[in-house]
């Protein structure tokens, strides 16, 4: 992997989501651009959700532009003080159709799962991701609240060619944590305990990790999945799909909203 984009509304900087996606680039070595967001449509942008580096409303135009210049200077400097290559992409239109147009020229979009552009107060994941989880032409990797490294990767799986995708391209674009925890996690319906196609998923898995477990669990799996993640510490998420798509179930806010708000691990997200 070489090219990471983090959307950033230009007037609100979220410092957790740069120190995030600072560690991954780092952890890469890859270039990280920051794509600035501004929908110059609206005129009021809502108030910051809670860890950003600045506010705005109701500000005239000079203001904007004054406050998004002083926002690109703290993200270079936070990118050169890790030693971190970085880039500025500053798109001001729809911000959803921005982002979306990017992810077709970039390897992994980085985001915080409140990110918004509308006048009220939204919950997570807010409209605007749920589109970009939608439409993204690359993965994308949720941002956490909160980061404190990475000790073990949970691979949702149930024996399709969604939920391999979705391991297949977490793996080629970061190989460097062939040395962490490997969960292979299915979740099956009531008395079903096996691991669908388990000879082969396991014969591919080891040609790139060291430390393979799979885990099966029963009941409905966007209760379960989210459930078990929760109960663990230091982990990142990988989703692909289940039957239906689980990036339907994740876009669901009754469901999403819980998981996203209480999370304190970095979820990835692919899809075909």
């Amino acid at each position: 992997m070489r090219k990471v984009l983090l959307a950033v509304d230009s007037l609100n900087l979220n410092m957790a989501s740069i120190d995030f996606a600072c560690y991954i680039a780092l952890l890469t070595k890859s270039r990280l651009t920051g794509v600035f967001l501004e929908n110059i449509l609206v005129e009021e942008i809502a108030e910051p959700s809670l860890g950003s580096y600045s506010a705005s409303k109701g500000l005239s135009s000079s203001e904007r532009q004054e406050l998004t210049n002083e926002n690109i200077r703290f993200f270079r400097e936070a990118c050169e003080k890790r030693g971190i290559q970085s880039g500025i992409h500053r798109d001001r239109g729809l911000p959803s159709g921005e982002i979306i147009e990017e992810s077709r020229f970039a390897d992994l979009i980085i985001m915080e799962p409140s990110l918004s552009f509308k006048k009220k107060m939204e919950g997570a994941p807010s409209a605007f991701a749920r589109e970009v989880l939608e439409q993204s032409e690359c993965p994308v990797l949720i941002a956490p609240d909160r980061f404190e490294g990475i000790d073990e990767l949970v691979y949702s799986y149930d024996g399709s060619k969604s939920s391999v995708y979705a391991i297949k391209q977490f793996t080629y674009l970061f190989p460097e944590l062939y040395n962490k925890k490997i969960t292979l996690l299915e979740v099956n319906k009531p008395n079903e305990l096996t691991v669908k196609s388990k000879p082969k998923i396991s014969e591919w898995l080891k040609v790139y990790y060291q430390d393979i477990h799979f885990e099966v669990i029963n009941g409905e799996v966007d209760k379960e999945l989210f459930k078990y993640a929760l109960q663990k510490k230091n982990i990142l998420l990988v989703m692909g799909a289940y039957g239906r798509s689980m990036i339907s179930l994740f876009l669901q806010e009754s469901r999403a909203s819980l998981v996203v708000k209480s999370s304190n691990f970095p979820i990835f997200i692919s899809h075909h």
